[in-house]
């Protein structure tokens, strides 16, 4: 029945759609409280400039476009200038945990190329199981259940060759197979601009900040992608804790989520 139901609800809405009229039908509970929202309004959602170009192109290349959704296109809107921000400082590498697919991967590249980046881009993934184990940090509203646990874990699984093939272009890119933070035991970092931590976890986000931040350049930045996720609150309160204690430049909740911090 319920596949039925899918059939119809997908042909009403073409019908629908070819007449210049949208319609959206969901549930409402504690999970999901929709909104309609006028993209022609806001321009970077619609403009075809370069943060556009380059999300569309990098995600193309990865095959990022099962995830794609207006959120994920405001992060990474912020989240590019940060990188180019970061480019044009004077020196130090740049660091990313977490990849996934290399779409931020790419894109943050290819903003570094363009400055004439001369250092290096580390790149740390496990590249093998997906996400990292739920603790008891990572427990949030949702009250996920181990089987909704599961298929997160099994969605963000990444592949070593994959993107190895898509960065292979770009000379500066290093690879750091291993999970967070064990992988960093191998792992001397030099003086470093720009991090960007999207690993969803308490433990592996804390542990990147910790490793990371004695390293980080003053007037560097940190970009942490999962802040203020409702499905991953374990990142926000690595975040938060990780702070205690010290005064950033700047610390920037952005409405959309993700975090900005500049030393």
């Amino acid at each position: 029945m319920q596949g039925l139901l899918r059939k119809v609800y997908r042909a009403t809405q073409s019908a629908l759609a070819a007449r210049g009229l949208h319609v959206t039908v969901s549930r409402i509970s504690a999970r999901n409280r929709p909104e309609l929202v006028n993209r022609a309004i806001w321009r970077p959602l619609v403009a075809d400039d370069e943060w556009r170009a380059l999300y569309k192109s990098t995600q193309a290349a990865t095959h990022g476009n099962a995830t794609d959704n207006i959120f994920r296109q405001c992060r990474f809107y912020s989240t590019f200038q940060m990188a180019r921000y970061a480019a044009r400082l004077p020196h130090g590498d740049v660091v990313e945990c977490g990849c996934w697919h290399g779409h931020s991967t790419l894109a943050i590249a290819k903003l570094l190329a363009a400055e004439n980046f001369r250092e290096r881009f580390h790149v740390f993934d496990s590249f093998e199981g997906g996400l990292s184990d739920f603790g008891a940090k990572d427990e949030s509203s949702f009250r996920l259940s181990d089987e909704e646990k599961h298929a997160q874990i099994e969605q963000f699984r990444s592949d070593f060759d994959f993107v190895r093939s898509v960065m292979a272009p770009i000379g500066f890119v290093e690879l750091h197979r291993g999970w967070i933070p064990q992988t960093f035991a191998a792992f001397e970092p030099r003086p470093i601009r720009f991090l960007h931590v999207d690993v969803d976890m308490y433990e592996p986000t804390k542990a990147s900040l910790e490793f990371f931040w004695d390293s980080l350049i003053e007037g560097g930045c940190i970009v942490i992608d999962d802040y203020n996720h409702a499905v991953f609150e374990g990142a926000t309160r690595a975040v938060d804790e990780f702070l205690c204690g010290r005064t950033p430049r700047l610390f920037y909740r952005v409405p959309f989520g993700s975090a900005f911090i500049i030393k």
